[in-house]
């Protein structure tokens, strides 16, 4: 007898032969392993996957956790997850829960905060203690008074003080404040946190209960020996006397010969403190302020050598030989020759008080420099006889018998043409 045999088909998923991570699909004669979601590998073997590394939908606000086939995003420090929302995470705003002290300021950042203490107070922002700023150095001013307060301070001027921004007194000018505050002669002087009332220039008090009074400054002397002083009411001038000039506190000589036109100009003058003295150049006459020149030749006839001339010049005067020398000595010799500028070929150089000067010899008329010849025959009766005429020549002229006359002696007779010298 033959025995029949039927083949029944193994369940091999019965057995865990899949990865404890796989999904065991049993097949006729056969089965397929399939590896869960979030492992890789065959289905025998599987791997869990690191979504963290790639592949997560975390929020930038949030770190990725990976776990066993899958993975987690926890929101960072000062986020908070938004409810139904994931991995979605929101800013958490500390400010709103009073994390700072009360004296503090609070701002909110995302995912943190800070605290900082209001102006007046000290700490970390989390604690915060007022500052007394009284007992630091130099809050107010010396004529102030400092009062501590919650996060502040005060200052409280003393009498006669104003306060400026909050700090510094400034003293108020009373004087400024109110017109003619101190009494007649009086003048105002601002002090701080208050005025006095001293005597104005120029015045004094006999007695503290008494008014002010003029001061002769006179009294004193202030003024320079050479001036003069004169009291005036709450004052004084000092005035220079004649000679000197200045401010009449320091009054200096006046030199008058310093100046041009002091005493006239051929008169010498000399300069002593307070005045000065004019005497006129030797040669000369006068008041120092008007000097006339004195005329030596007509003062002698003898002045010169008989055989010369004498021609008066400013302040002296010369012997003329009447030929372009002159009389030196009782000889007859050339001019001297220090005159600067030289003089005129007719001019005579000669030494006068003040130096050398020049002059016209007889006959010429100019001021030494330049010298003309003088035309005598213009003169009226410089020949007298009707019988002749005046010829003029260079320095003289000449007296001739007209035409038709002769000379016979001394006078003119007939048809000659005879020469009268002078």
């Amino acid at each position: 007898m033959m025995m029949e045999f039927n083949c029944v088909d193994i369940d091999e998923c019965a057995s865990n032969i899949c990865s404890l991570y796989a999904d065991c699909v049993n097949t006729m004669g056969s089965y397929r392993c399939t590896c869960d979601s979030g492992f890789v590998g065959n289905g025998l073997t599987c791997a869990d996957i690191n979504e963290c590394i790639d592949g997560n939908q975390c929020d930038s606000n949030s770190v990725c956790i990976n776990r066993l086939g899958s993975y987690e995003c926890s929101c960072l420090n000062g986020f908070c997850e938004t409810p139904g929302i994931c991995p979605s995470c929101q800013d958490l705003d500390e400010c709103m829960a009073g994390r700072c002290d009360p004296d503090a300021t609070c701002t909110n950042s995302p995912g943190s905060f800070s605290c900082q203490c209001a102006a007046g107070y000290m700490g970390d922002g989390f604690t915060c203690d007022d500052i007394d700023e009284c007992s630091l150095a130099k809050q107010c001013h010396s004529n102030a008074l400092c009062m501590n307060l919650p996060g502040s301070y005060n200052c409280t001027c003393s009498s006669g003080f104003i306060l400026v921004n909050q700090t510094l007194c400034q003293d108020i000018n009373e004087c400024e404040e109110v017109e003619d505050r101190c009494r007649v002669n009086e003048e105002c002087k601002n002090v701080d946190g208050s005025f006095k009332c001293p005597c104005r220039v120029g015045y004094f008090r006999p007695a503290s209960n008494m008014d002010c009074v003029d001061m002769d400054e006179c009294k004193d002397s202030p003024c320079h020996v050479n001036a003069t002083c004169l009291n005036t009411i709450g004052s004084h001038t000092c005035t220079c006397k004649r000679g000197f000039s200045a401010n009449g506190t320091q009054c200096e000589d006046i030199d008058e010969c310093s100046g041009g036109g002091t005493c006239h100009p051929r008169a010498l003058c000399t300069n002593f403190v307070g005045d000065f003295f004019c005497s006129c150049q030797q040669g000369f006459m006068g008041d120092g302020f008007s000097c006339k020149d004195v005329d030596e030749c007509a003062l002698s006839d003898t002045i010169c050598s008989v055989f010369s001339a004498c021609i008066n010049s400013p302040g002296a005067y010369v012997c003329s030989c009447l030929n372009g020398t002159v009389d030196f000595n009782d000889t007859c010799v050339q001019p001297s020759p220090l005159c600067d500028p030289a003089c005129h070929s007719r001019g005579l150089c000669h030494q006068y008080p003040a130096g050398y000067q020049c002059v016209c010899d007889l006959g010429y008329v100019g001021d030494g420099l330049t010298c003309s010849d003088i035309d005598e025959c213009q003169q009226e009766n410089i020949c007298p006889a009707n019988e002749t005429e005046c010829i003029n020549i260079p320095g003289s002229f000449s007296c001739i018998c007209k035409r038709g006359y002769s000379l016979n002696g001394t006078k003119c007779f007939g048809k000659s043409l005879l020469l009268l010298s002078k």
